[in-house]
């Protein structure tokens, strides 16, 4: 394992180990950082300006024409150019991420759509008291106040005593037109809401200040669903019998508390502070979660029980925060088209951008959405778990120990989260390892791992010597076996299974663009999501054909957990959520397995790209 150096982001307080020469936008990503490079990291826009403290290197020339001598000389970098060289603390402006809350700020401030306006308030009151010539109800003279109001009994039965308790003053929390509750004292400054990105494999929740709109906590975990399987194929079967529904549902809401709990002790936050949460994920998922039937999703035409969000109580889920705080289920476009889409589409505004836009969404499954003036195709393919780690002989999540970056030049190197020994290969190291691989002829165009006596020439001994046969079978060690690891080998079904997840995407890609009548060529931006695509090398996803090669790199933008950051915006932004349901209804819905070119497109798709 090579040398890698220390990087902590501020004001976040994550801290990395990379590889000494890793870009700065890579290592925050590692972090889980989606920094904003509008510009596709061509250095011309300067939206992703950071200051380095401490190992600093020497500016480009990008950044020389950027910045000012006294920026360069205060640590200020462009984070798609400069590159770590050691130990260092990077500050990370709120102005440099994508999605951050200057985002929303400045749409706000310039009248555009999405405006910060939760749907979640407070107000704090001083009431005059009741008298003799003052009779009038409590609640009507509480509604005189915050407004016309409605609430319910439960609400009622304590407001008298709480009024008086307060001499009526105190806070009312309010949601829609609806009073939730009535607290002691001024608690404005004490509200908060929970979005939450719902994946197949990984549910990542993140807690939000509603008063400030910034995030104050984020968490993640594995879905515990996944011991029942790792696709939504086989949750929908098990879901279509009620007792397995239930299974289904107690597990992903276990998953839910469990991150609501790190959420509100890393924030310190009681978990009756938080009135509102969002949930994004596909339309299984969001199935599951609510406990609605999911059979009608295994058997065509795979139909969804609704498509428009659901607004319920959060209690009536099994969620325990404030009990009168409601759960915002996004709204789906098809059913393999869900809501963690359109929360894609919502964050980042795809269809405002001039000229045709492609989403992909990498995940377990893949959704792809084109975008063509005020037209929108989206549709999902069948990937798999190979990109998550599952199904891979030395795959694992991006966790400790997993091999996230692979490099061959003078020699072989790799970079491993956590800084430990390594004992697997994340969905981005396969990806690196596999492009390596082609470059160097170990592997060919259709995918065929060569055994050691059929290595091209010039292969060189570092290559040569971790060529093997395992079970009669070729295979490439990239670590070898030590007292604390395993050893990290790749093998030729290895090859295979990515074989199957890029050739579904890039076939989805094609049929969407033969549909509106496109070519490569003409997409003026193709937009990374999910939290595998904050991590690939755009050239090494292009060479293995997960992307089109065709596509200019400055057009490639990589957007981080746009679900995630979909959810977040519907917790701040009303019209952000209103966005959602007008896009979700927009779309049209493809179902590539009725497309007569998906099976021709898909073989060809399998065959990685001659370059």
């Amino acid at each position: 394992m090579d040398q890698q150096a220390r990087v902590t982001f501020e004001p976040h307080g994550r801290a990395v180990f990379v590889l000494t020469g890793t870009k700065v936008v890579e290592a925050a990503g590692r972090g889980g950082l989606t920094i904003d490079t509008p510009c596709g990291g061509a250095a011309t826009c300067g939206k992703c300006r950071v200051r380095i403290r401490g190992k600093v290197c020497a500016p480009t020339a990008e950044e020389r024409a950027r910045l000012s001598e006294a920026e360069l000389a205060d640590g200020w970098r462009l984070a798609c150019q400069s590159s770590i060289c050691g130990e260092c603390i990077v500050e990370v402006p709120e102005t440099s991420l994508f999605a951050g809350q200057h985002q929303i700020l400045e749409d706000a401030q310039t009248g555009s759509e999405t405006d910060v306006l939760p749907a979640v308030r407070k107000q704090y009151v001083q009431l005059a008291e009741p008298s003799l010539d003052d009779d009038v109800p409590d609640l009507l003279r509480l509604q005189a106040a915050v407004g016309p109001v409605e609430a319910g009994l439960d609400v009622i039965r304590h407001l008298g005593r709480r009024l008086r308790e307060g001499g009526f003053a105190g806070t009312a929390a309010l949601t829609d037109h609806h009073l939730i509750d009535f607290e002691p004292g001024d608690t404005t400054g004490r509200c908060h809401g929970a979005a939450f990105d719902i994946g197949t494999t990984t549910v990542v929740g993140s807690l939000l200040d509603l008063v400030t709109g910034r995030e104050v906590a984020i968490d993640s975990a594995m879905n515990s669903q996944v011991r029942f399987g790792d696709d939504v194929l086989s949750r929908i079967e098990l879901g279509s019998d009620p007792a397995g529904l239930e299974e289904l549902r107690t597990e992903i809401l276990k998953t839910v508390g469990s991150i609501l709990g790190r959420l509100c002790e890393q924030a310190r936050v009681g978990r009756e502070e938080i009135y509102e949460i969002t949930f994004a994920g596909n339309t299984t998922m969001q199935h599951l979660l609510c406990g609605i039937d999911p059979a009608q999703l295994g058997c065509v035409p795979f139909v969804p029980a609704y498509g428009r969000s659901l607004i319920i109580p959060a209690a009536d889920l099994g969620i325990a925060i404030h009990p009168r705080a409601q759960a915002v289920v996004f709204p789906v476009i098809g059913g393999f088209v869900g809501g963690d889409t359109v929360a894609g589409m919502v964050s980042t505004r795809l269809g405002e951008g001039q000229g045709p836009e492609l989403m992909v969404d990498i995940g377990t499954n893949g959704e792809i959405v084109l975008a063509v003036e005020d037209k929108l195709w989206a549709s999902s393919t069948a990937a798999g778990p190979a990109f998550e780690g599952a199904r891979i002989s030395c795959g694992m999540r991006a966790t400790a120990g997993a091999i996230e970056k692979v490099v061959f030049d003078d020699g072989i190197h790799y970079s491993v989260i956590g800084h430990v020994e390594p004992v697997g290969l994340c969905g981005s190291g396969l990806v690196d390892l596999t492009a390596e691989l082609l470059r160097s002829g170990l592997v060919n165009s259709v995918g065929r791992m060569l055994p050691p006596d059929e290595l091209p020439d010039g292969a060189g001994e570092a290559l040569a010597r971790r060529a093997v046969l395992d079970g009669g079978q070729p295979a490439f060690v990239l670590a070898e076996p030590t007292d604390d690891s395993p050893g990290v080998v790749l093998r030729q079904k290895d090859i295979r299974e990515l074989q199957l997840a890029t050739g579904a995407i890039r076939a989805g890609i094609t049929i969407l663009l033969k549909q509106a009548g496109l070519s490569v060529g003409d997409l003026k931006r193709v937009l990374i999501a999910g939290g595998f695509g904050s991590f690939i090398r755009r050239n090494n996803a292009q060479r293995i054909g997960l992307l089109p090669p065709g596509i200019d790199h400055s057009r490639i933008h990589y957007v981080g957990n746009a679900s995630l950051a979909g959810a977040k915006w519907a917790l701040v932004s009303t019209n952000a959520r209103n966005r959602g349901e007008h896009l979700a209804r927009l779309a049209r819905h493809v179902e590539l397995s009725r497309d007569t070119d998906f099976q021709m497109e898909f073989a060809e798709a399998m065959i990685f790209p001659d370059q």
